[in-house]
């Protein structure tokens, strides 16, 4: 089993297992804990970039020797080529949902999180200021795109069927607001918290979940979020 998947507890690498199993492949899972809420040493080893997902795959079929991968979409571009037949993929072979699928997947980490990122640095400052006044509607302006886009598919981002532009966005809609808990209006957002009821409720992703954060834990689909105890601690 060369592909090894390693995950931080509370963290985007989330979406690397439950892409693993979307697609049923083999993979070792090593989990590491936060330290008391950043990567530990033992994330920091793998890759000099020390964050969360990291990825081995010792050959690799691809170079027939170790590859080493940080970054969420490198990681998934890679298993889905690699390991995945392409499944969970779109290419310009699928038509009209093929740009779509190209925008939200980039969507993702291009846009979405950033933006939350920064209105969780945002937090507690003076919300007269014209920076934190645009960061918040920024986050409303990403929320009513994805409700739009998610009203006219009915099902998920790209179209009918799921693709690894869900598995990378889906983080961000849920585990990371335990970090930044923003509410979704369950009237201006019915279509995302409605998308985010038929994710959750996949096998595939209710194993991941179980796998990384254990059968205690609960996943962040509805319109509230509670922050995680790990950050009350501090």
């Amino acid at each position: 089993m060369p592909l090894t998947l390693h995950h931080l507890g509370l963290s985007q690498s989330e979406r690397v297992i439950w892409l693993a199993e979307e697609l049923g492949i083999d993979y070792k899972y090593v989990f590491h804990k936060r330290d008391p809420i950043f990567a530990p040493q033992s994330i920091k080893d793998l890759h000099p970039a020390g964050t969360a997902p990291v990825m081995e795959d010792d050959p690799s079929p691809a170079t027939n020797s170790k590859v080493v991968l940080a970054e969420s979409g490198a990681i998934i571009d890679y298993i889905i080529a690699v390991h995945g037949n392409g499944r969970l993929a779109l290419t310009p072979k699928d038509g009209a949902d093929y740009p779509h699928f190209l925008e939200w997947y980039h969507f993702a980490n291009g846009s979405l999180q950033p933006t939350l990122f920064r209105v969780m640095m945002a937090r507690g400052s003076d919300p007269n200021s014209p920076i934190v006044a645009r960061t918040m509607d920024k986050w409303q302006q990403h929320l009513a795109m994805l409700d739009a886009r998610l009203a006219e598919t009915g099902a998920y981002l790209a179209g009918k069927n799921l693709t690894a532009a869900d598995i990378i966005i889906f983080f961000t809609l849920t585990t990371m607001r335990g970090f930044c808990p923003l509410e979704f209006d369950a009237g201006e957002h019915k279509h995302l918290l409605a998308y985010l009821k038929r994710v959750g409720e996949r096998p595939a992703y209710q194993k991941a979940m179980k796998i990384c954060e254990g059968d205690d834990f609960k996943p962040l689909l509805g319109p509230k979020a509670e922050t995680f105890d790990i950050l009350k601690k501090l």
